[in-house]
């Protein structure tokens, strides 16, 4: 109860700083910073019990959270942005977040004059315990018990509590050292889509689960029991818990299917490049035909996380044009004369009588936009580049073959084209 009481005034009081920045903006014509609204705090902690029950890091982090937002809006307006995205009224908060201090520590060293040298560390907020439960020191609450799925690496800095339909859960960010970049050797593309969620430019194919999809008649179900239960009784709290114990099981199917094949792409088939489409899903999400498919793949989340894993683990990610990579032969380089709909899953080019699955063309095209961009150093081209055409015809050669990723790197220039 001390938690949930905590977040009722953590939203009204960045609600609180929301309305004080609109007032001055509308009264004064000018902008609250962010130590002013720390120094209003300073003085309602002085004079309120009830802002004294609260730990102040939450509250210094709840101010944060709201200048945040109000920067990234006038970023945009200043940027000329469609959306400007003014920052909106809280209707509920469900996490606290507090800073780790750091502590001054003692360290003696072995030299011939013992010298006492003082370096500031921060103070690691788990316990573990030889018990089933390990402990998670809180602030004004002391040590709570907490279950740790994996030891912790690097150096702690920020722990987030964070309010689930599940339960209570701590999310404890690190600081690790950089991971220095692996020389890149062996690359493969991917093509996302909806009927598969992904096909590589080596031609496998890995299905799309559609986990909404497979959850919506349980979701209806739910969703019709809700709204027979009287408004503010007992039993539609319990119904409402069912519902979000419900939606919070499909984003960690999702969450967790995602995370796996990332993780496949990078370890299992030994590839420390990766390459994608640069697609603007916000945009594609506009199609009433295709935005449920396209929001129940998260193709957003699984790039960002291919970012991610590549940046920890020292890899590759990289990111492509877009334009016309299905549309455009992945043998000799010719557009086709007619857009291809969506409905034709099959490429059959009409110059040289190719016959390629849509998506592993798509793919193909993919690595070779990354394989042309690479050579010239940069990483927007486009396709006729990636062809060498030139370099074939000067040669004296009849026809030019593909040049895979990075095998101007690995051979001489002299030597990278075939007959």
């Amino acid at each position: 109860m001390t938690l949930l009481e905590w977040l009722d005034h953590l939203c009204e009081l960045q609600n609180s700083a929301r309305h004080d920045r609109i007032v001055a903006l509308e009264t004064e014509d000018r902008f609250v910073t962010l130590s002013e609204q720390q120094d209003k705090l300073t003085a309602a902690r002085e004079k309120y019990d009830d802002f004294r029950e609260v730990p102040q890091d939450f509250q210094n982090h709840a101010l944060r959270r709201n200048d945040k937002a109000f920067v990234a809006f006038r970023k945009r307006c200043e940027n000329g942005d469609a959306k400007k995205g003014f920052p909106r009224h809280k209707k509920r908060v469900r996490s606290l977040t507090w800073s780790l201090r750091e502590r001054p520590k003692v360290v003696c060293r072995k030299t011939k004059n013992t010298d006492k040298q003082t370096i500031r560390v921060r103070e690691n907020p788990i316990r573990e315990t030889t018990w089933k439960h390990d402990r998670l020191k809180v602030p004004k609450l002391g040590e709570v018990k907490i279950y740790m799925h994996r030891p912790l690496e690097g150096d702690p800095k920020e722990v987030t509590l964070v309010k689930k339909a599940s339960g209570w859960y701590a999310h404890i960010s690190c600081e690790i050292p950089d991971t220095p970049k692996v020389e890149p050797t062996d690359a493969i593309a991917v093509d996302v889509g909806t009927t598969h969620y992904l096909t590589t430019s080596e031609g496998e194919k890995i299905d799309n689960p559609r986990w909404y999809r497979q959850a919506e008649g349980l979701l209806r179900k739910h969703s019709k029991d809700l709204s027979r239960k009287k408004l503010g009784s007992n039993r539609r709290k319990k119904q409402q818990h069912k519902l979000a114990l419900h939606h919070e099981r499909t984003v960690n199917r999702r969450k967790d299917f995602i995370g796996k094949l990332v993780y496949k792409l990078y370890h299992r088939y030994e590839n420390n490049v990766l390459i994608a489409e640069d697609l603007k899903t916000a945009n594609m999400v506009q199609n009433k035909h295709l935005s449920k498919s396209i929001s129940d793949a998260s193709w957003a989340t699984f790039f960002e996380w291919c970012g991610n894993i590549a940046e920890r683990d020292g890899f590759h990610f990289h990111q492509v044009d877009p334009k016309n990579t299905s549309q455009t032969c992945s043998s000799c380089g010719q557009k086709s004369g007619k857009k291809l709909s969506l409905s034709i899953r099959t490429f059959k080019c009409q110059s040289c009588g190719t016959v390629l699955d849509r998506d592993h063309n798509a793919a193909l095209n993919i690595l070779f936009k990354a394989a042309a961009a690479f050579r010239g150093e940069r990483w927007v081209t486009t396709l006729d580049e990636a062809r060498n055409k030139n370099e074939a015809r000067d040669a004296g050669l009849r026809g030019a073959t593909q040049l895979m990723l990075f095998d101007a790197l690995n051979k001489p220039k002299s030597s990278g084209l075939g007959s």
